[in-house]
């Protein structure tokens, strides 16, 4: 007699994808003062958000913060300073921490990372510059 077939689950590559990018964030979702991170293309298409804020939609606010960034990329490229590499917006309540990976890398993207009035901007930065190959390397593999 014959044996049964194995059942083997499917898996979703974008539940995959989706997992891979939340376990990269796991630094940055520890900050002191988080409120909701972002990976996106250029353009402003959300690759993965999360949030702990229900008042920060990510596929709303990422795209304004991520035209903002753009346009900064725009502008001090005209006045000859190249295209921003980071941009940090400060309002009484909180930190907006935008980072590019280059208009000239291999794969152009931006991380995005909002902080609280209690969050550290200066360590924000630097969890940022360290995610940033992690999520090059992902995206070109």
């Amino acid at each position: 007699m014959a044996k049964p077939a194995k059942v083997v689950p499917m898996v979703d590559p974008m539940e995959e994808e989706q997992k891979a990018y939340l376990a990269m964030l796991g630094r940055v979702k520890g900050l002191r003062g988080y409120k909701a991170a972002a990976v996106m293309t250029f353009t402003g298409e959300l690759l993965v958000g999360d949030t702990v804020d229900a008042n920060i939609d990510l596929d709303v606010a990422g795209v304004v913060f991520n035209d903002i960034f753009r346009s900064a990329h725009e502008a001090s490229s005209k006045i000859g300073l190249e295209s921003c590499k980071e941009t940090v917006i400060t309002t009484p309540e909180g930190f907006v921490i935008m980072r590019c990976s280059g208009v000239e890398a291999e794969i152009h993207f931006h991380l995005m990372v909002f902080l609280g009035v209690d969050g550290n901007p200066a360590l924000a930065k630097m969890e940022l510059a360290r995610l940033e190959p992690r999520v090059m390397k992902h995206l070109i593999s």
